[in-house]
Formats: C-alpha cells, sequence, structure tokens
C-alpha cells in the first residue's frame, strides 16, 4: 500500500514540484507588494511631513554667500534640509514649551503674592471696622451715661461714628 503511494507520488512528482514552485512565487508575490506597500507609505509620510516643515525631501545643490561674501554652491543629501526643518522646529517647540512655563509660574507667583496682600488689607481693614465698632460702642454707652440724662453727643461720639462708616477725623 506504501509502495503503491510513493509510485503514485513519483508520477506526479512534476506536478507536485510545479504547485511548489507556484506556492513560492504566490509568497514572494505577497512579500514584495506588502514591501511596495510599506515603501509608498513611508514615501507619503516624508512629503506630507516635509511639506508640513517646510521643506523638500530631494536632495540638490544651492547657490550661497559664506562669511566672508563669497558665493559658494551647497549641496544637500535627500532628506537633509527636511531633517534640519523638523529640527529646528522641535526646538523651537521646545523653548517656546519652556518660556511659557516661565512665563505661566511667574504670573502664579505674582498672582500668590496679589492675594496674599489682599488677604493681609482685609485682615486690617477686618480689624480696623471692629475697632471702630467697639469705640463706637463706647462713645454711645457714655453718651447713655451722662448724669443730666440730656444724650447730647460730643466730639468724640462723632469721631466713632466717623471710624465706623470710614471717614476720616476733619482736618483743622
Amino acid at each position: 500500500m506504501i509502495a503503491a503511494a510513493l509510485a503514485k507520488l513519483a508520477r506526479a512528482r512534476e506536478w507536485l514540484t510545479l504547485l511548489a514552485l507556484g506556492a513560492a512565487a504566490a509568497w514572494i508575490y505577497v512579500q514584495w507588494a506588502e514591501a511596495d506597500r510599506e515603501r509608498d507609505r513611508y514615501a507619503q509620510w516624508v512629503e506630507v511631513t516635509c511639506a508640513g516643515a517646510g521643506a523638500p525631501y530631494a536632495g540638490g545643490s544651492e547657490q550661497r554667500t559664506d562669511t566672508s561674501g563669497k558665493p559658494v554652491t551647497v549641496t544637500f543629501a535627500d532628506g537633509q534640509r527636511c531633517r534640519t526643518a523638523i529640527n529646528l522646529a522641535v526646538a523651537f517647540k521646545g523653548e517656546t514649551d519652556r518660556a511659557t512655563a516661565e512665563r505661566l509660574a511667574r504670573a502664579m507667583l505674582e498672582h500668590d503674592g496679589k492675594l496674599l496682600a489682599d488677604a493681609r488689607l482685609a485682615r486690617v481693614a477686618a480689624e480696623a471696622a471692629k475697632a471702630a465698632t467697639e469705640r463706637m460702642e463706647i462713645a454711645n454707652a457714655e453718651v447713655d451715661a451722662q448724669a443730666d440724662g440730656t444724650g447730647r453727643v460730643d466730639r468724640a461720639w462723632f469721631a466713632a461714628l466717623n471710624d465706623v462708616a470710614g471717614l476720616r477725623a476733619p482736618s483743622r
């Protein structure tokens, strides 16, 4: 039985070889297509990124002047101008982020300082209002305690009233 199967296999050897070669060719074709897709995706990414950076990907040469004012031809490799533009953009973003953080920290410190000063002023104002209220109560008690019972107010009572109202004493 095994001998019969081996004999059939030997007769179909050409077809099996053809099938194996076809499978290998199909596998190679699929791998090649995937490589092409990856290359095309990379090329598209490069074009979009370099366009966003404002520099071409393709190499070339430009006429520039050196520090002494002489014209010089500068040759760029593929991707060199794009890479330089991207590096400059990244450096600019980093510097901008750092400057923004510093400015924000200064603004927060200034804001905290103003809040602290406002709290101190509010405490002083509250203490002054409390003291003025106490002086007014004392002045009212003195008016009520007058021996003649007339209830006349004097200069000290008006000064206490001005303090409660937040007015300055009149100048002479």
